[in-house]
């Protein structure tokens, strides 16, 4: 198959803050060291549930925005802001040497503000007056996108996506075809989430969260962990990159995109969805699939997606999908962030890109024999890795996986924390 000849779109820098780093470089160092970063949550009271661990951002990051953007935006805008304010110190100089209308912003949002609204209505209950007005005009999952649009002055597009855990994926896609097609040059793309109680107490509710860190196909997997977190990328079109001497980490070659059309909450038992969204990131990539050397996954750690995407992973790859192609999960280090998880885990997958090593799965001892994957490193591995898949599974059947390729030539790559 040959690939599509349209413009090119290439990732020229990051940013992350999760619960292994509070910056990219930080986060690269402990996600090959396989450092969980689940422990006990002290945000709110987790009294009473079964459950009193996350990924929880510690650490003052706020020390990094200035006392107007801590005093008016919610945890979840903060985390974006941080991290979006990396990126582009990291994509170097020239950046916004161009019309500030062929730039965009496409974010990727869950829960927002939530726990601003939290905070505000804990006030006026026990208070019964309105003190902190600026928590509700934070809480909309689009308030990060204006910010960070209006911060770096970008006059172009500007959207949220809320897909739930595919949410952020989605965001990287739609920014990909922006580029592509040429209607822009330029875009800041990627999520934020934090953490809130009303996420935690309702996948409470549904029984799916470990008491302890979650195993992501491990055989003793007892559920997920939630985390929080934001990943920021810059993407451009390739020659433009190219003409500022911008770093280019790796090339996004495509993603898919589709709905199981099934259950709210449980993926289709034949993996249908999960299987079509692969090949179709690679049918439009133009990459076939004894290419893909590495498959960050969704891992949530739950008994049913795990096998249901190990499943999926032989419908499309064949044995060689069960016996030797790499897969690990990012959510074993930094829990599952959501709305932000597509980001987080793109970032990831262009580490191990760029680092030719694949992360490991943190907290794995016995793999699972129902999923029947061979290749899953409890340790991060050196491992050539030419092009690789990051697969988001959301919630209502919503699917993406994204496509990645390693920059082509040594000239065209730093360090992806250089700046």
């Amino acid at each position: 198959m040959r690939r599509n000849q349209k413009r090119r779109v290439v990732v020229t820098a990051m940013g992350v803050v999760c619960a292994i780093g509070g910056t990219l470089a930080e986060f690269r160092r402990r996600l090959f060291a396989g450092r969980c970063g689940i422990d006990r949550l002290t945000l709110f009271d987790t009294t009473g549930f079964s459950c009193g661990a996350a990924g929880q951002v510690h650490g003052d990051f706020n020390r990094r925005l200035g006392p107007h953007e801590v005093r008016r935006t919610s945890r979840c805008d903060r985390l974006g802001l941080v991290a979006a304010a990396e990126a582009v110190a990291n994509a170097g100089e020239g950046l916004f040497d161009h019309r500030r209308e062929t730039a965009g912003v496409v974010f990727g949002g869950g829960a927002g503000g939530m726990l601003s609204w939290e905070t505000f209505r804990r006030t006026l209950w026990r208070e019964g007056k309105a003190r902190h007005p600026a928590l509700v005009l934070a809480a909309a999952p689009c308030t990060l996108t204006d910010l960070v649009a209006n911060k770096y002055g970008i006059t172009g597009p500007r959207t949220t996506i809320s897909t739930a855990c595919s949410s952020s994926a989605n965001a990287i896609g739609y920014a990909f075809d922006l580029i592509q097609s040429g209607a822009l040059d330029l875009v800041i793309t990627g999520g934020s989430e934090a953490l809130s109680e009303m996420t935690f107490a309702g996948f409470h509710a549904l029984k799916v969260m470990a008491p302890d860190p979650c195993r992501p196909f491990d055989a003793a997997r007892r559920g997920l962990s939630l985390g929080e977190g934001a990943g920021m990328l810059i993407l451009e079109e390739r020659d433009r990159a190219r003409r500022r001497g911008a770093a280019m980490l790796a090339e996004v070659l495509g993603y898919g995109i589709n709905a199981d059309a099934y259950h709210m909450t449980s993926p289709d038992p034949e993996a249908s969805g999960m299987s079509a969204v692969m090949r179709q990131a690679l049918v439009r990539a133009g990459v076939a699939e004894e290419d893909i050397d590495y498959i960050n996954a969704h891992g949530t750690a739950t008994r049913i997606n795990d096998r249901m995407e190990a499943l999926a992973i032989g419908n499309v790859f064949g044995p060689r999908g069960r016996r030797e192609l790499m897969v690990s999960s990012t959510k074993s280090m930094i829990g599952h962030c959501l709305g932000a998880s597509g980001a987080l885990e793109a970032v990831a997958t262009v580490l191990a890109l760029h680092a030719q090593t694949v992360p490991p799965t943190a907290n794995l001892t016995t793999p699972d024999p129902e999923c029947g994957l061979q290749k899953l490193p409890a340790t991060a591995i050196r491992h050539p890795i030419a092009h690789a898949l990051s697969n988001s599974f959301a919630f209502g059947g919503n699917n993406t996986a994204v496509l990645f390729r390693r920059a082509q030539t040594a000239a065209d790559s730093r360090a992806p924390e250089a700046g």
